[in-house]
């Protein structure tokens, strides 16, 4: 006769962008190593799989799927599972900006560690007194190669691939519809001034940050770290 699995507890957590409440259980020894593994390893890539793949398998709501979160989703997800899997404090190395001689670890409470959010934010952007346009966050996809807004390449690219919706009069189009090369030519004709409230959409989305502030005994002053996003927690 074969073992029944062991059961594991579960939890509930509210998804940041969304409002919805999903139930979770702590990670198994197994997905646990897959974890170390994949953070021993220092790829980015692995990284990113491990944690969608550990993800996928401990959160127990019907329907969910991770790849339909906005990374900042998956990030808060992330460390809520890890906290009912391996302990609510978590360790970070620091190094004072002012004085990179100075590396300390610090403990910080899991739970304070939390999703800023702008109240100017706003998911659907007035292009003109017809045009709105509707952009989803970024995902799991981003994870790997970050948010690169550094060139209007690179802009048009982020940009292209997270509008959701283009809403011309009546006329509808999804994104579903058309291909990232139709959306960047659309971007294109836009005008700088547009195309900057399309960019203050990334400036001010939700993110996972936490600052930490600490003494440095070498000069005795105090200097002050910000944590952003998930690889910073890892």
């Amino acid at each position: 006769m074969p073992l029944p699995k062991p059961v594991r507890p579960e939890y509930s957590a509210t998804i940041p962008s969304t409002g919805k409440r999903i139930k979770y259980q702590p990670f198994s020894v197994k997905e646990e190593k897959v974890l170390i593994l994949a953070s021993e390893s220092q790829d980015i890539d692995e990284i990113s799989n491990a944690i969608s793949n550990v993800l996928s398998n401990c959160v127990t709501t019907a329907g969910f799927k991770i790849e339909e979160l906005a990374l900042f989703d998956i990030e808060f997800l992330f460390l809520r599972t890890r906290a009912k899997s391996i302990g609510e404090k978590l360790t970070v190395r620091v190094t004072d900006p002012d004085d990179e001689t100075y590396t300390t670890d610090h403990e910080i409470d899991v739970d304070s560690i939390k999703v800023e959010k702008n109240k100017d934010h706003n998911d659907l952007i007035q292009i003109s007194e017809d045009t709105t346009i509707k952009m989803k966050y970024p995902d799991i996809e981003f994870f790997a190669e970050g948010l690169n807004v550094t060139s209007i390449e690179d802009r048009l690219d982020v940009a292209a691939r997270c509008v959701k919706q283009i809403m011309i009069g009546e006329d509808v189009y999804n994104s579903s519809d058309m291909g990232n090369g139709d959306i960047e030519e659309y971007l294109e004709g836009l005008t700088s001034d547009q195309f900057g409230k399309i960019m203050d959409f990334f400036l001010t989305m939700p993110r996972l940050r936490h600052k930490i502030t600490l003494p440095n005994p070498k000069t005795g002053k105090k200097f002050t770290v910000e944590l952003e996003g998930l690889a910073d927690f890892f």
